[in-house]
């Protein structure tokens, strides 16, 4: 098992409170993935990772990431905590500094896009029916686009579960990041990174889903090094 910092969501701003859904937990000791979690109110949330040994990091889902992060006012963003858009941008300073793989999903996907100097779209249903329903109890396809990631799956399409209102099209993209799966909208629904180590989908693994196993065969790969090359 390699142990992983993971971080978690924000609940009752009055009273802050840290959680993380065990759905996560399952996941991530599926896929090898012994979790560290990382409190939000940590003053220095480098020297806590550091000492206990982690060689990764997970960017889990939850809240919006305040968009004066990325020089926004706020067009429909919610749900933010600004101590966890803190914590992460801390924890992927050292990520980057160390060269650690780092696994983002959904909200983590936004995360590393943003971090790495791309945008975001703060609300798709704001913008008049030019997206589909992105946050629905109905799966959608993506397709991949990578044909490396495409011969790994054995497969052109996936069927993926969908919860998140914001998105990334390619005008958003950050530099250095690829994308692999694209909804028919031009959404981005999966990326990484060619020189850092780094993958992220904007999907839900944790949750059920169509591509359940083709997503543990996708994040066992990235996890082992053994994703091919971009």
């Amino acid at each position: 098992m390699q142990l992983f910092a993971v971080t978690m969501d924000v609940r009752d701003m009055r009273r802050p409170a840290d959680y993380l859904r065990q759905a996560y937990v399952r996941l991530l000791q599926e896929v090898g993935i012994a979790p560290v979690l990382v409190p939000n109110a940590l003053d220095d949330p480098q020297t806590y990772v550091r000492a206990l040994g982690v060689t990764g990091l997970v960017l889990t889902g939850g809240g919006d990431v305040s968009p004066a992060r990325y020089g926004q006012p706020n067009r429909g963003s919610r749900g933010i905590a600004s101590d966890r858009d803190e914590t992460e941008w801390r924890l992927l300073d050292l990520a980057r500094e160390q060269g650690w793989p780092v696994l983002g999903i959904c909200r983590g996907f936004q995360v590393l896009n943003l971090y790495l100097g791309g945008s975001l779209i703060q609300d798709l249903p704001a913008h008049g029916g030019r997206f589909l329903v992105h946050d629905s109890d109905e799966p959608h396809a993506v397709r991949l686009v990578d044909p490396a990631i495409s011969a790994l799956l054995g497969a052109e399409t996936l069927l993926t579960n969908t919860h998140h209102h914001q998105g990334v099209t390619a005008a958003e993209l950050a530099p250095g990041l690829i994308p692999f799966a694209v909804c028919a909208d031009g959404v981005i629904e999966g990326m990484r990174h060619c020189t850092w180590p780094l993958l992220a989908v904007q999907w839900h693994p944790e949750r059920p889903s169509p591509s359940a196993a083709a997503d543990r065969r996708l994040m066992r790969a990235f996890l082992q090094g053994q994703l091919p090359a971009c």
